[in-house]
């Protein structure tokens, strides 16, 4: 898919990964913040309810919300094994 050229999609695709594959995805910690959501919390609740409405429309789940571990810096240089998810396109809209 073509990336969005607007000014105000830019963060959007800034944040944007592509596998080796060529499958463009997003991580959802990284596409709260381009959201403007400060608390993961906030942003999981928005998630669940866009898996939700995944299924509803007769997608699988899995195919556009993949669960990952990914590293995170806690600060002095630490690291710790957080929840984040890969998201696609598709799981991107519904969240928004």
């Amino acid at each position: 898919m073509a990336d969005l050229k607007a000014k105000e999609y830019q963060r959007f695709e800034d944040v944007k990964h592509i596998t080796y594959e060529g499958i463009e995805f997003w991580y959802a910690r990284e596409l709260a913040p381009v959201l403007e959501y400060a608390k993961w919390d906030n942003f999981r609740k928005v998630i669940d309810k866009a898996m939700l409405a995944c299924r509803n429309s007769g997608f699988e789940i899995a195919e556009h919300f993949s669960e990952v571990g990914r590293m995170i810096e806690i600060g002095k240089g630490g690291q710790r094994k957080t929840k984040d998810y890969m998201l696609s396109r598709y799981a991107c809209y519904l969240i928004v």
